[in-house]
This record gives C-alpha cells, sequence and structure tokens, in this order.
C-alpha cells in the first residue's frame, strides 16, 4: 500500500512542516487518522495542530510526545511519494505497527 492512498497530509507550525497525519492502515474505514512528528511534540501541541488539520470530532492517534521520527528527506523538501520514516511507528496493540519506507506502507496490514 501506497502513503498516497492514505490521503496523507502536513501538519504546519508557524508555516514549518512538523509532522504528518495520514489515514491509518488498519482503522481507515473507521475514521481513524495516524500522525508522525518529526521532533517531540508535547500533546497538547499535537492536539491542537491534529483539530486544526482534521476538526475537533475526527478520531486520531497521536505520537509518543517524548519521540521524534527521522524523515529521510528534511521536511522542507521530502514528498509522500518517496518519504521514509524512522524508526517504525507503533500505535499499539490493535493498532498500526510497521514503517514508511520510499512512500510504501510496510508491515501491519
Amino acid at each position: 500500500m501506497r502513503l498516497l492512498d492514505l490521503d496523507p497530509r502536513w501538519l504546519l507550525k508557524d508555516g514549518q512542516r512538523v509532522g504528518f497525519i495520514f489515514r491509518n492502515p488498519v482503522k481507515k474505514e473507521r475514521g481513524w487518522w495516524a500522525s508522525c512528528f518529526f521532533k517531540p511534540t508535547p500533546e497538547d501541541v499535537q492536539e491542537q495542530l491534529l483539530d486544526a488539520a482534521l476538526g475537533e470530532d475526527t478520531p486520531y492517534q497521536m505520537c509518543n510526545p517524548t519521540a521524534g521520527w527521522k524523515p529521510s528527506v528534511e521536511p522542507p523538501l521530502a514528498d509522500f511519494e518517496n518519504l521514509s520514516v524512522t524508526p517504525s511507528l507503533d500505535g499499539g496493540p490493535g493498532w498500526w505497527h510497521g514503517f514508511i519506507t520510499n512512500g510504501e506502507i510496510v508491515g501491519g496490514i
């Protein structure tokens, strides 16, 4: 499955790309979204950015607020067609756990 198939969107703070959201690969039919932040981001800031991007009633999965994921290309130059992030994204039990590698969703589906 391609990341582009999951309606990815950049999350912006002060005009800078700080992360992105995409439809959760295992819960997309239920309307759930997953998120990925490039630097540790407190939960209240994640919530503000996610609510602004999706609306307050849209279900989403936040990231670990003490972690950050490394993109293969610096955020201003990245695109979803070939983006990789490390380490894996792990939503916990019942959620998607896998990798985004060269724009592909790998594992956990």
